[in-house]
């Protein structure tokens, strides 16, 4: 609440007390000039017109910074007194329902300023939220830009609900959520994909639900893939060897084996830095 002085801050001059004396010090105050103060007054109310009682009532100044603030009554009135002269802007808030736009009004000396503030049923105050943290496992920092997604469980059928990437903290939020069963999956390339225990959200539940990340020890490899074909009509090869040497200071030595599909393709996968070479081959018994 603001205050206002009705006289000015008058100093006595320097005392000093030797021992056990008594001082009298009387002052003349000098009267301040009329403070230019108004009142803000008003009604916090459902679009029916039944009071609020207990919401939060919020001034800002001309510039938007919080002035003060008080609760409405039973009767959802409220007042702000002596408020300085000047433009202001108002609004209110209560769990259950959406905070209006501030409403502009202007202060005058020595008047009310009357205000009814109209609030309305949040649509979303039934709705729960899952929030959380997502770490690397073995040093518990936090991981930057991972991608969280929520799926929502039925009857053991997984839907995805929604995916987001976690922030310079490490968090991640889903709100509106409905009630249900949940499950958080989060994953970031260097790493093992996490997926938490189900949870279940009840109404307007909040459920806090922290990840943590195992650094993938292939993730600095690689992969070697391609088609083996015939050579003079260009027809793939299924089934053909194909052989994955290594190559180190000028010797060769196999460090993978594989076949190639029924298109002659083939694949080795998590293949650590190096040089290689791969070499192919179609046996048949005879």
């Amino acid at each position: 609440m603001a205050r206002v002085d009705s006289y000015r801050l008058q100093p006595s001059d320097p005392i000093v007390i030797n021992g056990h004396e008594d001082e009298q010090i009387n002052l003349s105050l000098e009267a301040a000039p009329a403070a230019e103060v108004g009142v803000v007054q008003g009604i916090v109310q459902l679009s029916n017109g039944t009071p609020l009682s207990g919401a939060t009532v919020q001034l800002f100044d001309a510039s938007g910074n919080p002035f003060d603030h008080t609760n409405s009554n039973p009767q959802g009135r409220f007042t702000f007194p002596d408020i300085p002269v000047g433009s202001y802007f108002i609004t209110a808030s209560e769990p259950g329902y959406t905070t209006p736009t501030r409403i502009p009004l202007s202060v005058a000396q020595g008047r009310p300023t009357t205000v009814t503030i109209i609030m309305q049923a949040d649509p979303t105050a039934t709705l729960g939220a899952i929030f959380g943290i997502v770490r690397n496992s073995a040093s518990s920092q936090v991981i930057v830009s991972a991608t969280v997604q929520l799926f929502q469980v039925t009857g053991g059928t997984e839907t995805l609900f929604g995916s987001v990437q976690t922030n310079s903290a490490g968090q991640y939020l889903f709100s509106d959520l409905p009630s249900g069963t949940y499950l958080i999956r989060a994953s970031i390339a260097g790493y093992l994909s996490s997926e938490s225990a189900e949870v279940t959200i009840a109404g307007r539940q909040f459920a806090p639900l922290d990840l943590v990340l195992s650094v993938d020890p292939d993730a600095n490899t690689g992969t070697v893939s391609g088609i083996i074909t015939d050579r003079s009509t260009g027809t793939t090869l299924a089934n053909a060897t194909v052989a994955l040497y290594e190559i180190s200071n000028g010797i060769e030595n196999v460090v993978d084996i594989t076949r190639t599909n029924a298109g002659g393709l083939y694949l080795f996968g998590d293949v650590p830095p190096g040089t290689y070479r791969v070499k192919a081959t179609v046996q048949t018994e005879v």
